[in-house]
């Protein structure tokens, strides 16, 4: 009796072994198929980016693009590379793209005879007055354009948030030169569709600027101004960069929109010095004495 079931668990032994290496190559082989059909996946991403990519050379933008496509394509035009810090990220952007580096005094700057400033575009509110906002700022305080641009120049920016660094780019450029803007009795107001809070905790991590930040939520005010449009049955929806000259009498004299940040400082600056009557072949004293 002893013997037969000694003999029985062999045999049970024997036929799990069996079972044991049958099952072996099975496992081994949907290991295998899981493997391969993951890179297959890799595979088919990588040839959808080469498809694209060959579709889009490095460069073009396209205005109905997203926020992140066309950041995307201006960094490939200048080979920067996204760093995640978005102050770094700018301040390379301005390295490569921005031509003019103003140093030197305003009244040399605006004496420069030489100097042609860039010229508007067309656009439906020149020689119109300004439309009117009320926006709040990064602390929630209400700004409105009849208060900033009240018996003064005013240069209005509309960039398309924190999440594009190049976008910031212009603002830390103007920052920069914000002491000529002032010379010349001039300010400056930033508008995006970003939250007041979220701009607020922009500036605790990289800095603020020195002019308002407004919040255009809902872009209300970039549609009335040109450089917002919503999706519609026949147009498909854009945002744009936007700067604008606003002068002391409310009238918008310069405009320019694009795909990119408009970042020639020194014609705006000859802009505002000529809606004030300081034409830039005036002698430096006499710049000097007209300057507020």
């Amino acid at each position: 009796m002893s013997n037969q079931v000694e003999q029985a668990n062999l045999s049970n032994l024997e036929d799990t072994d069996t079972k044991a290496r049958l099952a072996e190559p099975q496992e081994r082989e949907w290991g295998t198929r899981i493997f391969l059909g993951f890179l297959f996946v890799i595979a088919c991403g990588y040839a959808s980016m080469l498809i694209y990519h060959v579709s889009r050379p490095p460069g073009t933008v396209a205005e109905n693009d997203g926020l992140m496509e066309q950041c995307r394509q201006i960094c490939l035009r200048y080979g920067l590379v996204s760093t995640g810090n978005v102050r770094k990220d700018a301040e390379a952007y301005l390295k490569v793209a921005q031509q003019q580096h103003l140093t030197e005094g305003l009244a040399q700057i605006l004496s420069e005879t030489t100097f042609t400033p860039a010229k508007s575009q067309d656009h439906p509110l020149l020689s119109q007055s300004a439309p009117d906002f009320a926006l709040p700022d990064d602390s929630g305080k209400p700004q409105t354009l009849s208060a900033l641009a009240k018996d003064r120049p005013l240069v209005v920016v509309f960039y398309l948030g924190y999440g594009c660094s190049h976008c910031v780019a212009q603002l830390i450029a103007i920052d920069k030169d914000l002491h000529y803007f002032r010379e010349l009795d001039a300010d400056v107001v930033a508008i995006s569709s970003d939250e007041s809070a979220h701009t607020a905790q922009k500036f605790q991590e990289y800095g603020r600027f020195h002019f308002p930040v407004l919040a255009d939520i809902g872009n209300a005010v970039g549609q009335a101004w040109g450089v917002y449009q919503p999706q519609t049955d026949g147009h498909e929806e854009f945002a744009k960069h936007g700067t604008f000259i606003v002068d002391r009498k409310g009238k918008v004299i310069f405009a320019e929109i694009g795909t990119e940040p408009f970042l020639d400082n020194k014609s705006l600056l000859h802009i505002v010095a000529q809606s004030q009557g300081l034409a830039p072949s005036a002698p430096p004293e006499e710049l000097a004495a007209a300057t507020p």
